[in-house]
């Protein structure tokens, strides 16, 4: 499993950024949004900085803030992310999501901005709604130019908690790798092996004076208290990057057998999640197929 830390484009991490370029620190899997990168004015320095810093790395449509409200020329903002696609293409870019923005300009329409990117590139993501259907993403899984195919974490909305391992078993069964956007709900994530998936946590809690490290003991993160406000957001912002790539890598690490993705170095402790790995495994094979077609939304 790879954790991928997205909002790394935003104004609010150029500081953090070039601090990471100074010192020469790595992000593992990082991810932006072609939305913020052409809207603000430090937006493409800041994604060619996380390009620097990142060893794999994501771009978004900005699906996500259409369907906050966000309008646009729906053609021409689809042709400026294509040349954008064109230009800036690169080995660590693993993928670029579709304008999945089914619920404002319907399906169909979404279908032929796809062939808009799909020009450019065959790493264009294509990203389930449930108002596509099952046999839609049995279709996207099969037919897909990208090696990965997505679907949505957020909790409640397309698919339930127990519905992912169902699918994650078939997009593996028509040899694709899945990404589910917006999921870091640890609950989850210990019992569905996700090849991907991103968060922009780490952030949003230093947006609200929350700084977390991770607790190796406890497998988690957890809430340092900001006595008398003795943090600066500058360091909050730092520490709680940090955190999440330590909840990366003990994640990466968990699911390495699974999803044959080891990009840390195990140490002695790590090997004793292979237990827990064992079960976890043997979980995952007694999903049934069929289950997908049960699937009541």
């Amino acid at each position: 499993m790879m954790i991928f830390l997205s909002a790394l484009e935003s104004s609010s991490s150029t500081k953090l950024l070039k601090k990471l370029v100074k010192e020469g620190k790595r992000i593992p899997f990082g991810l932006v949004s072609f939305y913020y990168i052409q809207k603000e004015r430090t937006g493409l320095s800041n994604f060619k900085m996380a390009l620097q810093v990142c060893d794999k790395l994501l771009v978004d449509s900005g699906a996500h803030s259409f369907q906050k409200g966000v309008r646009v020329e729906w053609d021409e903002y689809t042709r400026q992310y294509s040349e954008f696609i064109e230009k800036y293409d690169n080995p660590k870019i693993i993928g670029f999501f579709e304008m999945d923005v089914d619920n404002v300009i319907g399906y169909e329409k979404v279908l032929q901005l796809r062939e808009i990117l799909e020009a450019k590139t065959d790493k264009i993501i294509p990203v389930w709604h449930k108002n596509r259907g099952i046999p839609e993403f049995k279709k996207m899984c099969k037919e897909s130019k990208s090696n990965i195919v997505a679907v949505t974490g957020f909790k409640n909305e397309d698919i339930r908690d127990d519905q992912y391992a169902a699918f994650l078993k078939y997009a593996w069964k028509c040899g694709k790798k899945l990404h589910c956007l917006g999921m870091t709900r640890i609950k989850v994530l210990d019992k569905v092996p996700f090849d991907y998936v991103d968060s922009s946590s780490w952030k949003m809690g230093a947006a609200f004076g929350v700084m977390k490290e991770w607790s190796a003991r406890k497998r988690k993160l957890i809430t340092v208290p900001n006595t008398k406000n003795k943090f600066t957001a500058e360091r909050m912002l730092y520490k709680n990057l940090m955190a999440y790539i330590e909840m990366t890598r003990f994640y990466n690490i968990k699911w390495h057998k699974i999803n044959n993705d080891l990009y840390f170095k195990m140490g002695v402790r790590d090997f004793l999640l292979k237990i827990k790995l064992r079960e976890a495994l043997l979980s995952c094979k007694k999903i049934k197929e069929n289950q997908l077609l049960k699937l009541v939304f």
